[in-house]
Order: structure tokens, then sequence, then C-alpha cells
């Protein structure tokens, strides 16, 4: 499960690079991350409004920890997750995403044309700014020699789009996903 991934802006597109300088200066009060992201802490996230600064997990009132995940088989009927699906839908831009062995070694894992993965997530309302939840599944091609999950993603245009606009699509959406083009890279430490 997604508990750690890894986001830079250095090498991106100018774009994403230019939209996250302009979020922290929109932004002054927040330190929004560049490099590992871990629970907790603040980072870049797209909605259907553009890149906003949002938490890193979520800690619903009747849990003592962290909620970092939801998993794409039971969002649509959790009590939590699925009025979210229906309204607070993003996606997270990660250069790469870690999953850990059972011996617990880190597997850092990317793109293997290299760019911005996109995992899907859903947010919630929080104290100085939103949390989000990275979705989940079973994992597939080079994860799953790792873990059994992995984050859903969405490398289309149109899929990203479709996640983030088209609210009757999100449940179905929830079964889809990339992993063939992802490789272990050689970042993990």
């Amino acid at each position: 499960m997604c508990g750690k991934y890894h986001i830079a802006t250095e090498d991106e597109n100018l774009s994403f690079r230019e939209a996250v300088r302009q979020l922290m200066l929109e932004h002054p009060e927040i330190t929004v991350r560049d490099g590992d992201v871990l629970p907790s802490q603040v980072a870049p996230v797209l909605t259907a409004e553009g890149l906003a600064p949002m938490r890193f997990g979520h800690k619903p009132a009747f849990l003592k920890r962290l909620l970092i995940n939801a998993r794409s088989e039971t969002a649509a009927e959790s009590p939590l997750f699925a009025p979210r699906l229906r309204v607070a839908r993003c996606l997270v831009p990660a250069k790469a995403f870690y999953e850990w062995s059972p011996d617990k070694k880190p597997h850092l894992f990317g793109l293997s044309e290299g760019g911005l993965l996109r995992m899907a997530a859903l947010w919630f309302p929080g104290e100085s700014v939103r949390e989000f939840v990275i979705i989940t599944r079973d994992a597939q091609g080079a994860p799953a020699r790792v873990h059994s999950r992995m984050p859903l993603i969405f490398s289309s245009a149109e899929l990203q789009d479709a996640w983030l606009r088209q609210e009757g699509l999100a449940g179905e959406l929830l079964g889809m996903g990339e992993s063939a083009r992802l490789e272990e890279t050689g970042l993990a430490g």
C-alpha cells in the first residue's frame, strides 16, 4: 500500500514546475513538499479546479490512526469513502511510489519512460488544508513482485479527466488503472 511517494519538479515539464511554483506563492504559510512525501506532509494535488496543497492522510474522529489509503474494491460501498467518491476525487502527481517487501526493504516504482504518475485519490476537508488518501488496487506488473497492493494510476489524459470531472464514471474507474509501464527505479534508498 502506498505509504510514501516521491515528487520532483526540477526535471518535470515546465507547466507543472510553474504550477507548483505558483501554488507556493499563493500559499506562503504552507510548506509544500518536494522529494519524498510521507503521511501528514503537504504536497501538490490536482483537482478539477487545478493544483491545490493538501495533507497526505486523513484522521477520522472514530480512529486513532491516520488513514492514508482506500481500497478500490470497497471504496464505492464504504460509508467513509463513498460520499467522497461522488464529490471529492483528485489526482496525486508523483515521480514514483514506494512499496516495501516482506523483509521491509523499500522499492521505488516509476514510469519506464519517466515523467509523472497520476495516482487516484479522494480528498477530505481539513483544518488548514484539505487532506487526501490514495486509492490502492491489487498490484500488477513490477510492483506485484514486491507487494500485494499498489496505487490506482491513470496514465491517459482521458482517464485523468474522467476521474476528476465525470461523477457517473467514478465507480467504474475504480476497476481500471495502468501498471504495465511501471518499473523499479534506482531511487529507492
